[in-house]
């Protein structure tokens, strides 16, 4: 059996990706020797290789809670049963919500007439406030299901079954579902704020010239990044093939955005008219905007870099 595709290798490499990369060789050295033993020993009782190979490995537990408790990290607050699932909804919803949080801040105070470092201290305080409440909340239900002693299974609890296809990180359903999600929640407000409009005054914040042609470009790089993503859920792995197409279609949407964004091709007449209504000598609100969304858009560009660079890098050991 190749090495790269048994569940033992699989585990033995998500518990070292947690721990401190001078410990790594030490660790799986020792991690597979474990299961080794173990595994002979279900083997000389009369098991079957799979199940188990299965049963040794869901005895271990999730990799990082494993990976926590040879390095020593208390777990004391959320305790080893729910530390790893806290830990990968944190990181989800810091990633989704203080950017977010952060470009609402930013607009509004833009509108309302501020200028860049107005804007930019509007944004620090939404960063700080988004991302102690999320940790908090986050943290304060995970603590609470510690407490109840909830033995129950949820979404994210572990089991051998989530671990990577390979020894490299594979693609997932979730991402698949994530990016589903995200391509729904985009057009759908691109379509509300073409029909419907914001608030009760009804106002549209992107430019009719850009329909037909400028969206439909849009929603076919969309539809292009959730098919691949299909794909890639399906086989499991990431390919040279995909990755480029993948890492294209994202390029060509955030430079595609920018470029329109300066050339003031975006924002709808009458929202331009009444930003330059609020602009004043010394801060002119169209360009704070624009600034702002070039900020985000590149902010996304760079991790759209790194995801391309994770890609590539997993396609070479395919």
């Amino acid at each position: 059996m190749d090495t790269q595709t048994t569940l033992a290798e699989r585990y033995v490499t998500a518990v070292a990706r947690s721990v401190p990369v001078a410990d790594r060789a030490e660790v799986s050295a020792e991690l597979r020797a474990s299961i080794a033993d173990e595994l002979d020993g279900r083997l000389a009782a009369g098991e079957e290789a799979g199940p188990a190979e299965y049963a040794v490995i869901a005895e271990l537990g999730d990799p990082i809670a494993y990976a926590a408790s040879l390095s020593g990290r208390p777990l004391v607050l959320i305790g080893p049963r729910y530390y790893a699932a806290w830990l990968r909804l944190l990181r989800l919803l810091l990633i989704i919500v203080i950017p977010a949080a952060a470009l609402i801040a930013g607009l509004i105070r833009a509108i309302g007439g501020g200028d860049v470092g107005a804007v930019i201290g509007a944004m620090i305080p939404a960063i700080i406030t988004s991302g102690v409440h999320v940790a908090f909340w986050t943290t304060l239900v995970f603590a609470a299901l510690e407490r109840v002693g909830s033995t129950g299974d949820t979404v994210l609890d572990w089991s051998p079954d989530k671990l990577p296809r390979t020894v490299i990180p594979a693609a997932r359903l979730s991402d698949l579902i994530g990016m589903a999600v995200m391509t729904v929640i985009l057009i759908g407000s691109v379509i509300w704020d073409r029909t419907i409009g914001w608030g009760d005054d009804h106002v549209h914040v992107l430019s009719p010239a850009l329909w037909p042609w400028a969206m439909t470009a849009w929603f076919a790089l969309l539809a292009v990044g959730l098919i691949v993503e299909a794909i890639v859920a399906v086989r499991g792995r990431w390919s040279a093939p995909l990755a480029a197409v993948s890492i294209t279609a994202s390029l060509v949407a955030m430079i595609g955005a920018i470029m329109l964004i300066w050339r003031r091709a975006v924002i709808a007449p009458d929202l331009m008219a009444r930003m330059q209504d609020a602009s004043t000598p010394t801060a002119d609100v169209v360009q704070i905007v624009n600034i702002s969304l070039t900020a985000v858009l590149g902010g996304i560009l760079i991790g759209l870099l790194f995801d391309a660079y994770r890609k590539l890098g997993l396609t070479r050991e395919v």
